[in-house]
């Protein structure tokens, strides 16, 4: 059974992946857009890393599974930022280890000098962290702990998915105001 509105929690969540430790190796994202606490929308590419930055680690294809070969025909960043802002039309970002989404937002555009606009961010991790007890604070715990299916962990989508839902029944369980005090707690938008 779907659950009740939430007025007033409307965002986009993101997600990326990378083809190797550099931040600027952007090889996927996707975005999901949330309005008043439903998903209402997403988008999902592969993309090409920048010059530079297209090698892919072994460690990072293990995780997520993307190769150089699956992002040969990919766009690359410079296409792909455009479409992500249009997309979000100027909503609070939310991200689950937020810091390294927005680095890799970051990295990336300066690598093809696009200047990033100052953007609200919130971390669903330190949502989490301010508001349950648990031992761990991976995306997959915390889903589990507020009993979301599991889903494809390391697929950029299928993750900003998952980090909408977590945000989502955050603010569902604190109650009336729930939005106010993550805000508050997390020192969020």
């Amino acid at each position: 059974m779907p659950h009740a509105a939430l007025p007033g929690l409307s965002f986009t969540a993101i997600d990326f992946e990378t083809a190797n430790p550099k931040r600027a190796s952007v090889c996927s994202v996707g975005v999901v857009k949330v309005r008043d606490g439903v998903v209402v929308d997403s988008m999902e590419t592969l993309v090409q890393p920048p010059p530079g930055h297209r090698s892919f680690s072994s460690y990072n294809v293990a995780v997520h599974g993307i190769t150089a070969n699956d992002v040969v025909v990919a766009p690359t960043w410079d296409r792909v930022y455009p479409a992500v802002t249009e997309f979000a039309g100027g909503d609070a970002l939310v991200a689950h280890n937020a810091t390294f989404d927005r680095s890799v937002m970051a990295s990336a555009s300066q690598e093809y000098g696009i200047g990033v606009p100052p953007t609200k961010w919130l971390c669903t991790r330190d949502t989490a962290r301010a508001v349950l007890d648990l031992a761990s604070y991976r995306l997959p715990d915390v889903s589990m702990a507020l009993n979301i299916a599991a889903h494809a962990h390391h697929d950029a989508g299928a993750d900003a998915r998952q980090c909408a839902l977590v945000l989502v029944e955050l603010c569902r369980r604190l109650g009336p105001g729930g939005l106010d005090l993550v805000r508050r707690n997390t020192k969020a938008w």
